[in-house]
């Protein structure tokens, strides 16, 4: 059994790092960097953030989130807000105009997917699909602890 879902781990890693990159390909026309849709995303999902969390969320250096936020910021989709307790603390916070490149990108790339999969996939093979992610999602939501 090891053997076979080692197999199955394998494949299942190389087919969604493929997805990824398909999905990520659906932005040419944006004027933001994956990075940067990154990170407009993790402050919509999160709300505030300090740029040392969201450094550590994307797994970059502080120097490089800094670069990130500097020009989403100069591009008026972030906001900056200093903590009232402790001044030295800098919070991000996503813009509407933030926002709305978010979900134009979102848009994009889920037309593309629906467009895809009803090309290439019978409405069974997509119902198959649909009662496959809530066990992808407990795999993306998994941290480490049992289930």
């Amino acid at each position: 059994m090891a053997k076979q879902t080692q197999d199955i781990a394998a494949k299942l890693r190389s087919t969604v790092t493929r997805l990824t990159r398909q999905l990520r390909k659906q932005n040419v026309s944006s004027e933001f960097s994956n990075a940067e849709l990154l990170t407009m995303s993790l402050l919509e999902q999160h709300g505030k953030l300090l740029s040392t969390e969201l450094a550590e969320m994307e797994r970059v250096s502080k120097q490089a989130i800094s670069q990130i936020i500097n020009r989403l910021f100069d591009a008026s989709c972030v906001e900056r807000f200093p903590d009232e307790g402790d001044k030295r603390k800098i919070y991000i916070g996503l813009t509407k105009l933030g926002e709305k490149h978010i979900i134009a990108s979102r848009k994009i790339k889920e037309e593309w997917l629906v467009q895809t999969m009803e090309k290439i996939f019978s409405q069974e093979e997509i119902n198959l699909i649909q009662a496959f992610l809530p066990l992808l999602t407990r795999l993306v939501e998994y941290n480490g602890t049992r289930v």
